[in-house]
């Protein structure tokens, strides 16, 4: 199925028409975020005409991930509409293609082939969920520009040259939280991870490296398999070893029910996470369980700029709740792009590549974006605490 979605009467109005292909969503020139009340009147943008720029978009609309990929595509459709009412790019409107992957790798292939070879997007935004992987290797197969949200492990250029993250890669998040555990006072630390996943290692690996790094601190480790086969003991253990802090770089899934059965078994330490327990499905399972844990955030107005305090208001105004962090990760993206479709002067794939590459200090409300040569992004973390199911900004950290 697919969802036409115009946003060409006001900020606030949705609508939405289901037809059987491609699911397109069309900004108009009428959107934009809200002024503060006293700020004087700008004058109003020169209208974008011509072709629309047509930006792919793949999201997992419904499944699982459902709740992460509608924050991500509420932060494009504002960036998009504000881009269109300052006159697009390249006096052209922007247009954003969404095809809905509903986390399943096989559909995350498909809508990135089928947006660029049906639907001739000039770039691809995603990367979120399930499917990560298997989209940014068709999108190098293609020749396409892709700007991915949620893809952590790090890449190799020569395998991934055409792949620009917008989220910080594992290790660097991995050693922002061994650092921030300083923050705390803590020296001795646990790692709880599975040891079969390449990103769990990864980020073990980071973490436990950073941490021994400061004089007198020390780093136990404890493995559990993905079907959490004997978790209970292994939380015995835990226990029993009484660390400072326990980090626990799993994914969402396993780490909600890890953290419920640690809190079971009477483990009231903190638990430091991942960037991936900053999003909406996270909070709502893990509960109570996630109280006075830590996360590497991708976004919040606590630590944000005056740009990014704005955007924070206008998402709430629209949405009846504050920007996650994933919104504005989206509104970030289509930003960016528009950046560098101006940078380069034209929307073929080779000029678009080549500006993207150029990024360097861009004002992004998530931070200032600069991509480096694994095609990663660097910018300070905002450490968040989760508290009655809510984020709070603690700090901004660096390795």
């Amino acid at each position: 199925m697919k969802r036409n979605w115009r946003g060409f009467e006001s900020v606030k109005r949705r609508a939405f028409f289901w037809r059987a292909a491609a699911v397109f969503v069309l900004l108009g020139f009428l959107g934009g975020c809200r002024k503060p009340a006293t700020e004087a009147p700008a004058p109003e943008p020169p209208p974008s005409s011509g072709a629309p720029v047509d930006v792919g978009v793949f999201l997992p609309l419904k499944g699982h991930a459902q709740a992460s990929g509608d924050a991500v595509l509420n932060g494009l459709v504002m960036a998009a509409e504000e881009s269109n009412a300052a006159g697009g790019v390249l006096g052209r409107p922007i247009r954003l293609v969404v095809r809905d992957t509903r986390s399943e790798p096989d559909r995350a292939q498909k809508a990135v082939r089928d947006l660029v070879t049906q639907d001739k997007v000039v770039a691809l935004i995603g990367g979120l969920s399930a499917g990560s992987a298997e989209a940014a290797a068709v999108a190098d197969e293609l020749g396409m520009p892709l700007l991915a949200l949620g893809s952590t492990m790090p890449g190799i250029p020569s395998r991934e040259p055409w792949v620009f993250r917008l989220c910080y890669a594992d290790a660097f998040s991995g050693r922002v939280m061994a650092k921030f555990a300083g923050s705390l006072n803590a020296m001795r630390a646990l790692i709880l991870y599975d040891s079969s996943s390449d990103y769990a290692k990864t980020l073990a690996l980071a973490f436990g490296r950073q941490f021994k790094n400061r004089k007198g601190a020390g780093v136990a480790l404890e493995t559990y398999t993905p079907d959490l086969a004997g978790l209970d003991a292994k939380l015995g253990e835990v226990k029993r070893k009484s660390p400072d802090i326990v980090y626990l770089p799993a994914p969402v899934g396993e780490a909600v029910e890890i953290l419920k059965r640690a809190r079971q078994a009477g483990i009231t330490v903190p638990f430091l996470g991942t960037a991936s327990w900053d999003s909406p499905e996270f909070l709502e399972a893990a509960g109570e369980a996630a109280h006075g844990c830590y996360i590497p955030g991708r976004f919040h107005a606590g630590g944000a700029d005056e740009a990014g305090k704005n955007f924070d208001s206008n998402y709430s105004m629209r949405h009846n709740k504050p920007a996650a962090g994933l919104a504005a990760l989206g509104f970030d993206a289509v930003v960016l792009l528009r950046n560098a479709i101006s940078r380069a002067g034209a929307t073929d794939s080779a000029a678009l590549r080549k500006a993207l590459a150029e990024t360097s200090q861009f004002p992004g409300i998530t931070g200032p974006i600069t991509i480096d040569p694994e095609m990663a992004v660097t910018k300070p973390v905002p450490v968040l605490k989760i508290e009655g199911g809510r984020l709070v900004f603690i700090e901004e950290l660096r390795p």
